[in-house]
């Protein structure tokens, strides 16, 4: 939620999974823990994204993950 109220669009899951509160399938294929899995984002980059869309994502991901890492009942 906290993407999409800086106007970034992500998802949790894969783009077949949307939706879904399981782990991604591909995520734990490649080793990673089942928590890991949960904790990741997928963001995606078309044909009609500009280099200032990315340098607003990056601009405004890393407060956000500063935020729910301090928020984090089981942060690591």
């Amino acid at each position: 939620m906290l993407l999409d109220q800086a106007g970034i669009c992500a998802s949790s899951g894969s783009a077949c999974t949307t939706g879904s509160l399981d782990p991604s399938p591909v995520l734990l294929a490649m080793s990673c823990s089942a928590a890991r899995a949960r904790a990741s984002v997928r963001l995606s980059l078309g044909i009609y994204n500009t280099e200032a869309d990315v340098d607003h994502t990056l601009k405004h991901l890393p407060p956000i993950i500063e935020k729910l890492r301090a928020n984090a009942p089981l942060a690591a």
